[in-house]
């Protein structure tokens, strides 16, 4: 069986937080196509430096390492914290890539940031030049592939959160090994051109 890792990297893994309803969406709609999912809450496991990680979070950081190592197709979803991913997800990574044959050469992971700022003014700078990764999408040892960015979160209405819920289940019963799937992409620029159309409708 297709086997799925989604990793909530919001430091506060509560269920009311959005990243944790996006992950579980995500997961559900995997589930629905026959994927085995399984889920990482990194704000569950209170380490503040790679040496802590390492030295004081055995267990914790092999329960990490294991998962990593378990799943075919890595999802990540996380907030942006000050122009980059949080701390513990970072650090998370920096550990996994230092460990051999748990983040070979071309890992790719699909990955989902929420953030504070309309995600326009990020989604212009997706594509870096001189290969170097930018600071929202910078995560050791991995291949970022087609992120999603969903932007003015604390602004979001009820029915406008719902429908990106929604969308997190597409991806999921969607997503494919390796790369996501041209159905998926074409999902992802649907779901842009309804959201700029009832946000132009709606200043009419």
């Amino acid at each position: 069986m297709k086997s799925l890792l989604v990793v909530n990297g919001h430091p506060d893994p509560r269920a009311e937080r959005f990243c944790a309803a996006l992950s579980a969406a995500y997961r559900e709609g995997a589930e629905a196509a026959g994927w085995q999912a399984k889920h990482l809450d990194i704000g569950a496991c209170a380490f503040s430096t790679l040496e802590a990680l390492k030295q004081g979070y055995g267990d914790d950081a092999r329960t990490m390492l294991d998962l990593v190592a378990w799943a075919d197709r890595l999802v990540i979803v996380y907030p942006l914290w000050f122009g980059q991913p949080p701390q513990g997800l970072r650090l998370l990574f920096s550990y996994l890539a230092q460990e051999k044959g748990v983040l070979p050469a071309g890992r790719k992971a699909h990955v989902i940031v929420t953030m504070d700022m309309p995600a326009f003014a990020y989604r212009g700078l997706l594509h870096p030049h001189d290969g170097q990764p930018l600071p929202l999408l910078d995560l050791p040892g991995l291949m970022i592939e087609d992120p999603v960015l969903i932007g003015s979160v604390s602004q979001l209405e009820a029915d406008h959160r719902a429908r990106w819920l929604s969308t997190m289940r597409d991806y999921g019963q969607n997503t494919t090994l390796g790369s996501t799937s041209a159905a998926t992409q074409a999902l992802s620029l649907k779901s842009r051109i309804e959201r700029s159309a009832k946000r132009w409708w709606n200043a009419l």
